[in-house]
C-alpha cells in the first residue's frame, strides 16, 4: 500500500504497479489525487476522511495485511497506521519528511519482525532503475507534471507548487524561455 496522495505516493503507485503489485491500494486524503492514483494503476483507494485507513486496509487483505507500505504522507500518525497495516514479517518504508518526532508501538514492530527503513531515491542507480521505467512506458510519469514556467517566473512557480493552485502536482522550472 502506498500512504500520500503526493507527487512521491503516486509515483510509487505507477512503479509498485509496473513491477508486478497485486493490489495497489492508495491512501490519502484528497479525491481528485486518489483518482489520478487510479490512472496510474491503484486497485484500490481509501481517503482517510471517510474511512479508518487500517480497517480498510485489512478489509482489503482479508485480514492478513500488506507485504509493503510506502509511507509518503509525512502525517505523524501515519507510520503507526502503517504497522498496523503491514502483516507480520512486513516492511514499511519511509518516504517523507516527518517534521514532528512521532509516536509508534516500536514493541509491535519488534514482535512481528517488521522491517522499517528510510528510504531516499537519489542517486545515479535510482535516477537509471527510474528512466528505465520511464522508457518502457510501463506507467504514466507525465500525469503527475501539471504544470511548467521558465525561470523568470520561479516566484510564480513557487507559489503554484506551494498553494497546489490549478490542482498543482508536480511543478518544472526550467532554464530556457
Amino acid at each position: 500500500m502506498v500512504c500520500g496522495r503526493g507527487p512521491i505516493g503516486l509515483l510509487g503507485v505507477g512503479v509498485a504497479k509496473a513491477l508486478g503489485t497485486e493490489p495497489v491500494i492508495l491512501t490519502g486524503t484528497r479525491a481528485e489525487r486518489l483518482a489520478l492514483g487510479r490512472k496510474l494503476g491503484a486497485d484500490f483507494l481509501v481517503n482517510v476522511r471517510e474511512v479508518n485507513p487500517v480497517d480498510a486496509v485489512l478489509r482489503l487483505t482479508e485480514g492478513r495485511g500488506g507485504d509493503l507500505a510506502l509511507e509518503c504522507s509525512g502525517a505523524p500518525d501515519t507510520l503507526d497506521q502503517c504497522r498496523r497495516m503491514v502483516k507480520r514479517v512486513g516492511k514499511i518504508c519511509l518516504a517523507a519528511f516527518l517534521h514532528d518526532k512521532v509516536l509508534v508501538d516500536v514493541a509491535h514492530i519488534v514482535r512481528n519482525n517488521v522491517y522499517v527503513y528510510g528510504i531516499r531515491g537519489e542517486g545515479q542507480s535510482a535516477t537509471h532503475r527510474a528512466m528505465a521505467l520511464m522508457r518502457q512506458r510501463r506507467f504514466e510519469a507525465s500525469l503527475i507534471h501539471t504544470h511548467t514556467f521558465p525561470m523568470r517566473e520561479l516566484p510564480k512557480a513557487i507559489r503554484h507548487a506551494r498553494e497546489r493552485i490549478d490542482g498543482a502536482i508536480k511543478v518544472v522550472v526550467t532554464n530556457r524561455s
